[in-house]
C-alpha cells in the first residue's frame, strides 16, 4: 500500500503573459480536495499567496507585480526586464500569441 501521507503531485503552470513555466509541488490530499471543489486556500494552506495565484491563474509573480502594482515615481522598471510580454495569452483566440 502506498503511503499517501507524504505523497505529492507536481503541477506545471504557464504564465499567460510571459510564457514562463513553473512546477508547483503540492500534497496529494490537497490536490484531490482542490479538484473536488475546495478553494486553493483551503486545499493548500501552507502555500504562499504567489504560489496559490500561480495555481489559480498561471500568472507569475513578476507579471502580477507588473500588471497590478502602482510604481513609485522613483521606481525603476529594471525589475521587470526578465518578463517577456511579447508572448502573451490572447483570451479571444484562446491561445498564446506565439501559438495562434
Amino acid at each position: 500500500m502506498t503511503n499517501m501521507i507524504n505523497a505529492t503531485v507536481n503541477i506545471e503552470t504557464r504564465c499567460p503573459f510571459c510564457g514562463k513555466t513553473a512546477i508547483v509541488e503540492v500534497p496529494t490530499d490537497g490536490f484531490i480536495a482542490w479538484q473536488g471543489g475546495a478553494t486553493v486556500q483551503r486545499a493548500f494552506p501552507n502555500l504562499d499567496a504567489d504560489t496559490r495565484e500561480r495555481l489559480i491563474s498561471g500568472i507569475c509573480p513578476t507579471c502580477w507585480d507588473k500588471m497590478f502594482s502602482v510604481p513609485d515615481d522613483d521606481e525603476d522598471d529594471e525589475d521587470y526586464d526578465d518578463c517577456d510580454y511579447e508572448i502573451g495569452f490572447d483570451p479571444y483566440l484562446g491561445c498564446f500569441s506565439d501559438d495562434c
